[in-house]
């Protein structure tokens, strides 16, 4: 199906007058001045957050960052959006001249504007070889309004929170399709049911959700599932999936704002307007309101694997590529099969390979046999061996290195074997200079996850 075809502009428009209707619908209201107001608590900070409408979320948007490539850091839309140009110049430079170094770099660096290096740093570093012309293929795939281009029905796409920021910077009027924006949209499409008196959401409008990042237990959850009584929306399962609705949600908005002439929509006249809306949208996502009988009905409709996975964060080490998944706590590093990495396990590793090495580079080299006689060069294997007391399984540190990676910890160069490094811009060194301590990322990590 085409742009044009879903938006039922076409004489053969298989999505009918529905998505037509919704967008004049939503045009027609994107300024109400009571429609779309929400509150809400902060689970972190305790804050109420109020919104008269649309554009009050837009003026209120929040999302702490530290700048990017000499943009300050800040936490408004306009500084946000300095970042985001910024990183974007980067990331379309790197792609034009096909450098995979330069790609790698403002990719990685828009996972760590948006707090989802997690899993996609590690993804982006392995896949580096030839990474902008994938990025490249995909946003033109993207950028051609076909959903049924190839590469976006292909199995092995990768597309999810953090990609779609990437792609957000390479494709025209392409939002981020995120779990707080894909709520707020499902939330709207609810509001305008119930306007037109419609029994149940459209197939055609039915945005795919997904749950928030929450620690496991959590005692007041975020809400992201916009469905309540008969209106339904299903749970994002897959790349495929995601970027369909991704797409789909972008040219819904993007023709909303053309018919509203809301070229000064919130006033932000420097940020593009499909900007603008995604991040009132952002605002409001952050928290619905809880609805009695949606939860029972998603748990019959999930898939088994998400069920198995989806608290946790997808990974991959670095020279075999194997996937794994873990979860950040207060404690430290949990990964599969119950092994938990303590925080006073971690700082060991990184203090031993700071004294030995300081800034310079150093090799994984963690065979189980050379490690455990003593005959393997010295690295990460020998350092993670020596920290649990000889216990610990020298292997095992190739996942464990992944994850420090993700956090900020280390620094990884693909190509050669001395290919890792102490990561002195993002550590805490004490002011001997002789010990490190990976708290403060690993508070960060959880920050980020109740803010996501």
């Amino acid at each position: 199906m085409h742009r044009d075809q879903y938006l039922g502009k076409t004489s053969n428009a298989n999505a009918g007058h529905v998505v037509r209707d919704f967008v004049v619908w939503l045009a027609a209201n994107l300024r109400h001045p009571t429609l779309f107001a929400h509150q809400y608590t902060d689970r972190r900070t305790g804050d109420q957050w109020q919104f008269s409408g649309l554009e009050d979320a837009c003026v209120q948007y929040h999302w702490k960052h530290k700048g990017a490539l000499g943009s300050p850091a800040g936490t408004s839309l306009s500084s946000n959006d300095a970042a985001l140009t910024a990183l974007g110049k980067a990331l379309q430079d790197g792609i034009g001249k096909a450098d995979d170094v330069e790609a790698l770099a403002a990719s990685s660096g828009v996972m760590k504007w948006g707090g989802v290096s997690a899993g996609n740093v590690r993804w982006l570093t392995i896949n580096s070889n030839g990474l902008a012309a994938l990025l490249k293929s995909t946003a033109a795939a993207f950028a051609s309004g076909n959903l049924a281009e190839p590469i976006l029905l292909n199995a092995n796409l990768r597309f999810n929170a953090g990609m779609t920021k990437v792609y957000s910077l390479l494709v025209q009027d392409f939002i981020i399709y995120d779990s707080r924006v894909a709520a707020a949209l499902g939330w709207i499409v609810v509001k305008y049911c119930e306007a037109m008196k419609l029994t149940q959401v459209p197939a055609e409008l039915a945005f795919a959700w997904a749950p928030a990042k929450e620690a496991p237990g959590a005692k007041s959850p975020k809400n992201r599932n916009p469905g309540r009584d008969d209106f339904f929306f299903p749970r994002l399962t897959n790349a495929v999936q995601h970027a369909e609705w991704n797409l789909k949600a972008s040219w819904i908005l993007a023709e909303a704002l053309t018919l509203a002439g809301a070229e000064n929509f919130a006033g932000f006249t420097s940020v593009a307007p499909l900007r603008r809306l995604e991040s009132a949208l952002f605002m409001i996502g952050y928290d619905l309101p809880q609805n009695g009988g949606c939860v029972a009905q998603v748990e019959t409709r999930r898939e088994p694997s998400t069920v198995v996975t989806h608290d946790m964060i997808e990974c991959f080490t670095a020279v075999k590529r194997n996937q794994f998944f873990y979860r950040i706590d207060k404690g430290g590093i949990l990964m599969g099969k119950g092994r938990r990495h303590s925080i006073e396990e971690i700082n060991t590793v990184l203090t031993t390979l700071w004294k030995a090495f300081d800034s310079k580079p150093f090799p994984l080299a963690n065979s189980a046999t050379k490690v455990r006689d003593g005959q393997e060069r010295f690295g990460i294997g020998m350092a993670y061996y020596a920290a649990t007391h000889n216990k610990g399984n020298p292997p095992d540190s190739s996942a464990l290195a992944a994850v420090l990676q993700d956090l900020g910890a280390l620094s990884y160069t693909p190509g050669g074997k001395d290919n890792w490094s102490i990561n002195t811009s993002e550590l805490s060194i004490a002011a001997d200079g002789d010990t490190i301590d990976i708290s403060t990322l690993i508070d960060r990590e959880i920050e980020l996850r109740d803010m996501l």
